[in-house]
C-alpha cells in the first residue's frame, strides 16, 4: 500500500516539474508573462515538490523500504537537496530555470531506474 502512495507522489512531483518547465514556461514566455508573473508558478511547483519528496522519504523510512546504497534512494535525496537549493537562488531566475531543467533530467533518470516502484526492495 505504501508503494502506491510513493508512486503517486513521485508522479505528481515529476509531472508537475515537467509541465512547469516544458509547457507552462514557454506558453507564459510567448504571452509576455514570464518572468514577471510566471516565476511564481515555478516557485509553487518546486515547493510542492520539496513537500512531496520529504513525504516520500518519510513514508519509505517508516515502511522500512529504504536501502541507503540503492541509487533511487540517493537520487531522491539529491532531488530534495536540489529543490531546496532552488530557493537559495531566488534573485537569479535564469539559474533557477537551469536548476529546474537539471531536476527534470534527474527525475527522468530516477523514473527509468525504478519504473515500477519508487523505492524497491526484495521482500523475502
Amino acid at each position: 500500500m505504501t508503494s502506491h502512495y510513493l508512486i503517486l507522489l513521485r508522479t505528481f512531483w515529476l509531472g508537475g516539474l515537467w509541465v512547469c518547465a516544458y509547457l507552462v514556461r514557454p506558453l507564459l514566455e510567448q504571452r509576455g508573462f514570464f518572468p514577471q508573473h510566471g516565476i511564481e508558478v515555478m516557485h509553487v511547483m518546486v515547493g510542492l515538490g520539496v513537500i512531496c519528496g520529504v513525504l516520500m522519504f518519510m513514508l519509505a523510512l517508516m515502511a522500512g523500504v529504504l536501502h541507503w546504497r540503492e541509487t533511487p534512494v540517493q537520487l531522491l535525496l539529491v532531488m530534495i537537496l536540489l529543490s531546496l537549493m532552488y530557493f537559495a537562488l531566488l534573485p537569479w531566475w535564469k539559474l533557477q530555470m537551469m536548476l529546474l531543467h537539471a531536476l527534470s533530467v534527474l527525475g527522468l533518470i530516477w523514473l527509468l531506474m525504478a519504473p515500477v516502484s519508487v523505492l524497491h526492495r526484495d521482500r523475502r
